[in-house]
C-alpha cells in the first residue's frame, strides 16, 4: 500500500509538471518563437531583439542580394518605410546571407532600410522563397506571410499594414 501510495504520488507530480512545460511553450507568442531559432544582428553588428518591438506591428521582409524581385521591391519599400516612419510598425530587411555581402550591397545601392542579419538560414525560419513577407502584430501574432513581390507603393497595401 505505501509503494501504491508513492506510485501514485509520483504520477502525479510527473503528470503536473507536463502539464506546466506544455503551458509555458504555448504561452509563446510566434514572434518568440522565431527568435528561440534565431538571433538577428543589424549592419553595424548590433543584436537586435524583434521583442523589444512588442509595442509595434512588425513587418520582416526576407530577401536576399542576388534576388532580382528581391531588389525590384527595395525603392517601394524604402517610400514605404517612409510612410510608416512615425506609425506603430516597423519593417526589417532579413538576409541570412554573410554580413560583408549584405554591407557591399547596401553600401552600393544607398538603401537605409533596417536591414538585419539571420544567424540561421531562411529555410530553417520556414522561408522557402524569396521575397516573402511576414507580418506580426503588436502581442507578437503572426498574422500573414505572403510570398513573392509586393507592390509597396500601394496606398492600399500600407494601410493594410497599418489597419491589422
Amino acid at each position: 500500500m505505501f509503494y501504491t501510495k508513492k506510485i501514485f504520488l509520483f504520477a502525479v507530480l510527473f503528470f503536473i509538471s507536463c502539464e506546466s512545460n506544455s503551458t509555458k511553450k504555448n504561452s509563446l507568442t510566434d514572434l518568440e518563437i522565431l527568435e528561440s531559432k534565431s538571433s538577428f544582428i543589424n549592419l553595424s553588428k548590433q543584436e537586435v531583439d524583434l521583442k523589444l518591438f512588442s509595442n509595434k506591428k512588425i513587418i520582416l521582409n526576407y530577401w536576399a542580394t542576388w534576388c532580382g524581385p528581391c531588389i525590384k521591391e527595395m525603392p517601394d519599400l524604402m517610400n514605404a518605410e517612409k510612410k510608416l516612419k512615425d506609425s506603430d510598425v516597423s519593417l526589417f530587411l532579413v538576409s541570412d546571407e554573410d554580413m560583408s555581402v549584405i554591407s557591399k550591397f547596401v553600401d552600393n545601392n544607398s538603401y537605409t532600410l533596417n536591414f538585419i542579419k539571420s544567424n540561421v538560414s531562411n529555410e530553417m525560419l520556414g522561408v522557402y522563397s524569396l521575397p516573402t513577407t511576414i507580418l506580426f502584430d503588436k502581442k507578437g501574432k503572426k498574422i500573414e506571410t505572403i510570398v513573392g513581390v509586393l507592390d509597396f507603393s500601394d496606398d492600399n497595401l500600407i494601410n493594410k499594414f497599418l489597419e491589422y
